[in-house]
């Protein structure tokens, strides 16, 4: 598997995302709450751009994100912090070998993902 995202690591890009999670909230989250006491797993969490808009439309769930990247762990767990949200945990850990049991959660949340994959069906079987 390639680790190396396609965009790069850096501050510019960590913008864009934010970005890019702050103009399509409405059309990407008009209608994702989750309910109260729901275990969410946010796998590819980047930067945290959309992990902010699910912390906020979901303040009682809890949500566990992952990225493979700890650079963008950082900065996602920088953002979570500076908007106040406790219902979100961190955890470093490649799509294809999550270290979570079978029925860990109850939703899966994956966005600008997928396209960035090698083998997106295969990672998709892996989260199932």
């Amino acid at each position: 598997m390639n680790k190396k995202y396609v965009h790069g690591y850096t501050a510019r890009e960590s913008v864009r995302l934010v970005d890019q999670a702050t103009t399509l909230a409405d059309i990407l989250h008009s209608d994702t709450v989750y309910p109260e006491g729901s275990k969410v797993l946010e796998a590819g969490c980047g930067v945290g751009a959309q992990t902010i808009i699910l912390a906020r439309n979901s303040p009682n769930a809890k949500f566990t994100a992952v990225d493979l990247s700890e650079e963008s762990l950082l900065a996602a767990k920088e953002r979570v912090y500076l908007h106040g949200f406790t219902n979100v945990t961190f955890h470093r850990s490649d799509i294809f070998h999550m270290p979570y049991e079978d029925d860990s959660f109850d939703h899966l949340f994956l966005c600008f993902v997928l396209e960035h994959l090698p083998n997106p069906i295969e990672a998709l079987l892996c989260l199932r």
